[in-house]
């Protein structure tokens, strides 16, 4: 019975694990996520932002144009009863071209600009937010894999303790009770294996949704972004400045609305007595009802730029929360990955001492099985951790705007 035992403690030893390491280094498949990159690129979400920022850009373009001119033609002074009065008749035909305000139209371009802008960092930051879904996705896969292998190898070490309890209870050392209690935990196992094949399941639709197939490739080494506390060069508070750029084009444009418009109009024709006959005419605007029209349109739009402006700080202190929270995150997950890693050392040590024990005759052979389930829990914790660290850093480097925006 001692031998057989020993063949069984044997088996598990060479089933227990080694640990497993995060792919970093020249081994990355960086090539490959690349090539998903080029594929996220072009999902819905981010064309229909980057035809949203072209659209603004022709918009803004088509503001720098005149109003079409009006052509004209016109008969005057037709005979109406016994009127007389046919020799001052005369036909003309003639255009007339209306010239707004001076600074609208630059004004309404340039507030087109900055729209355009902001749906060009919006497409980059919903791109920034996808790449990091697609990171965290690819690293909850390989998570789920890693996890999947060891709880096979727990249903394998409570296959070899209930294997032990049986001889023990047909040798009248343990009961039958011992046995049932053994069985229960093992349900367990299966209950967490099914818990990861549906997480299994939404990942794979995820990455369907993503990039229309779903993709053997490992998550690429991350790292943590620099942050110096200045939140002006991430994608929210950037967002919120082309915000504060229309609000403060829309001041402009109200302010040039105060300015005159001008109307050009020139004719020419010929009288019936045949003599031709030119005429020309400047008209300009007289901003006689502009304090009850122009001006409370300024006053709106001066409110309204200093609410982008109250928006924008509120960006910014947003961001930094969110920022300094994530951070204490990421460093409060490499801590508990290092004790996770410390932990399972020393369960590691403690097996191979329990082990000798038991070779020796000091310690019973279910003593080293419950160790090296504990050494495998703890190693289906820290497969969670750093998947969840690289989550929190993925999530973390979103934020920050990627090379020049403008």
């Amino acid at each position: 019975m001692f031998q057989f035992f020993l063949i069984l403690l044997v088996i598990t030893s060479l089933a227990f694990p080694a640990k497993a390491e995060t792919p970093s280094g020249p081994d990355a498949p960086t090539g490959s996520f690349a090539r998903l990159l080029d594929k996220l690129r072009q999902h819905p979400e981010i064309a229909a932002y980057a035809q949203r920022a072209e659209a603004s850009g022709n918009y803004a373009e088509g503001e720098l144009g005149l109003p079409d001119p009006m052509l004209e033609a016109q008969v005057q002074d037709y005979p109406i009863g016994n009127s007389s009065s046919s020799g001052s008749e005369e036909k003309m035909i003639g255009f007339k071209q209306e010239i707004p305000a001076f600074g609208t139209r630059g004004a309404r371009s340039e507030k087109g600009q900055a729209e355009s802008r902001k749906n060009r960092l919006l497409g980059e930051y919903a791109f920034a937010s996808m790449k990091a879904k697609l990171i965290v996705t690819l690293a909850n896969r390989q998570r789920i894999g890693e996890q999947e292998k060891i709880l096979d190898q727990q249903a394998g070490l409570f296959k070899s303790e209930r294997a032990s309890l049986k001889g023990r209870i047909s040798a009248n050392q343990a009961g039958a009770s011992q046995l049932s209690l053994s069985q229960a935990d093992s349900t367990e196992v299966e209950i967490m294996r099914a818990g990861l094949m549906e997480e299994k399941h939404e990942a794979e639709a995820m990455l369907t949704n993503m990039l229309g197939e779903i993709p053997e490739v490992s998550p690429p080494p991350v790292e943590r972004a620099a942050w110096d506390s200045n939140p002006d060069r991430t994608y929210p508070v950037k967002v919120a400045g082309e915000d504060v750029a229309m609000a403060q084009k829309d001041v402009d444009l109200r302010e040039a609305e105060y300015g005159p418009r001008f109307e050009v109009r020139a004719d020419y024709g010929r009288f019936n007595n045949s003599d031709n006959a030119v005429t020309a005419m400047v008209g300009v605007s007289i901003p006689i009802w502009a304090e009850a029209s122009q001006a409370p349109r300024l006053s709106g739009a001066k409110a309204a730029l200093s609410s982008a402006k109250f928006d924008q700080d509120m960006a910014r202190r947003n961001v930094i929360e969110k920022l300094n929270h994530l951070k204490a995150q990421i460093d409060t997950s490499a801590k508990k990955i290092e004790l996770l890693e410390h932990k399972e050392s020393l369960l590691s040590a403690s097996s191979g001492a329990q082990t000798r024990e038991y070779e020796a005759g000091k310690a019973e052979f279910v003593l080293p099985l419950k160790t090296r389930r504990e050494a495998l829990s703890v190693r289906y914790q820290l497969a969670a951790e750093r998947a969840k660290r690289i989550a929190l850093i993925a999530d973390f480097n979103h934020y920050f705007v990627d090379g020049e925006t403008r």
